[in-house]
């Protein structure tokens, strides 16, 4: 498996839920043929890989889209804090 256990999908859905203080470290692979989990790095850090393009914003609101799917909750509630412009990014829940 490539990505987070179901069990810890579960406790950040959990935490989203409950509108608890959340973030989560991303490191970013756009033009990716496969778009989801790619593993995670040493840092602790997540690989996503995404579809879109680095242009327009368009990977940004792409990662949000997916994540918020992945999540169980909606692309308003999660933003990008950290790394806007740049493939390491931290996103975290708006409450």
């Amino acid at each position: 498996m490539n990505g987070p256990d179901e069990q810890e999908l579960n406790v950040w859905r959990q935490k989203i839920a409950d509108k608890k203080e959340w973030s989560l470290a991303i490191k970013v692979i756009v033009n990716c043929p496969r778009q989801g989990w790619q593993g995670q790095l040493a840092d602790g850090s997540w690989k996503i890989g995404l579809k879109e393009p680095a242009s327009d914003n368009r990977a940004n609101e792409a990662l949000l889209k997916w994540l918020a799917g992945e999540l169980g909750c909606h692309s308003q509630n999660l933003k990008i804090v950290s790394g806007q412009t740049s493939r390491r990014k931290i996103v975290r829940l708006i409450k």
